[in-house]
């Protein structure tokens, strides 16, 4: 099973757990303190503000590895999209998602063979 997620600029990165109903405000926070545990991180940060929908990404990675199914994901960054002026190189999407990592505590981790980073630039697309 493939889960992907894509991106096409950097402030994309940037969310926020949303919804407003008490048990699945529970479920969600206790998903992600248990990846975050799982992932050994031990910054602070909160896994449900800021960059929740790529902790949300993870868990669901965790949480269906963690029930045996074969998972990966995907992320997808798309390069050179000048409707958003996203990112017009690698190492931009690289740098953001190095400071991404490293404010959720999360370098080299259990999951990382499971996760693929892939960079598409739109120009080659068209």
């Amino acid at each position: 099973m493939f889960l992907v997620e894509a991106k096409s600029y950097i402030q994309k990165l940037i969310s926020t757990l949303q919804t407003k109903d008490e048990d699945s405000v529970k479920r969600i926070l206790q998903n992600l303190r248990e990846v975050k545990n799982y992932l050994r991180s031990k910054t602070n940060f909160d896994w449900s503000k800021g960059l929740y929908q790529y902790t949300n990404r993870l868990a669901h990675l965790y949480l269906l590895r963690k029930n045996g199914l074969c998972a990966y994901l995907v992320f997808v960054f798309f390069i050179s999209d000048s409707q958003v002026k996203g990112p017009t190189t690698v190492s931009e999407w690289k740098g953001a998602i190095k400071l991404l990592h490293s404010c959720l505590g999360i370098g080299k981790h259990k999951l990382r063979a499971r996760i693929a980073n892939i960079f598409v630039d739109v120009n080659q697309l068209q």
